[in-house]
C-alpha cells in the first residue's frame, strides 16, 4: 500500500494526522480515524458532537489522539475537551499533539497526555507500551 493510497484509506484531515497515522503504521500500534462519536454536554445545557481524530484500542482502555493547531485551537474546542474529559469514562485517554509553542497555552483540564508534534513517536511508543489489562500510567502535565 502507498502511503497516498493509506492516507486515503485512513483519511487523514492533516499533515500531522497523517504522521501519526504513519508513527502508528511503523510501531504497528492498531488505530482507527474518526470511528466513535460522542456527545459532550456544556453548562450553558447545549450538547455538542464530538469526533476524536484517532482512536486506538488497548484492551479496555482507548487512547483518544486530537491534533491541534499552532494556536491550540479554539476556546470552544477547548471548553468541549475539558466538558468531555468530566463527562466521560476513565478508560479514556485524551492525547493531545500539538506544536510545542500551543502546549504552555492548554489548560491542563482539556487533556490527560499531551506530546509536541515533533514527539508524536513518544506518544505512539506511550500507546503501544501501555498494558493493556494494567493500570493507566501517570503522566506529568507541564506546568
Amino acid at each position: 500500500m502507498t502511503l497516498a493510497s493509506a492516507r486515503t484509506a485512513h483519511g487523514t484531515r492533516s499533515e500531522l494526522e497523517r504522521l501519526v497515522c504513519q508513527e502508528m503504521d511503523r510501531a504497528g500500534v492498531p488505530h482507527e480515524h474518526r470511528s466513535l462519536h460522542f456527545r459532550v454536554r456544556l453548562p450553558r445545557g447545549d450538547v455538542v458532537e464530538y469526533e476524536p481524530d484517532i482512536v486506538a484500542r488497548r484492551g479496555p482502555i482507548l487512547f483518544l489522539l486530537v491534533h491541534l493547531g499552532r494556536d491550540g485551537e479554539s476556546p470552544r474546542q477547548r471548553e468541549i475537551l475539558s466538558h468531555f474529559l468530566e463527562q466521560h469514562s476513565p478508560e479514556i485517554v485524551l492525547i493531545l499533539v500539538a506544536p510545542a509553542e500551543a502546549i504552555r497555552e492548554l489548560p491542563p483540564e482539556t487533556y490527560d497526555e499531551v506530546y509536541a508534534a515533533t514527539d508524536v513517536d513518544r506518544a505512539v511508543w506511550r500507546i503501544g507500551e501501555q498494558d493493556p489489562h494494567g493500570m493507566v500510567r501517570p503522566f506529568v502535565k507541564p506546568r
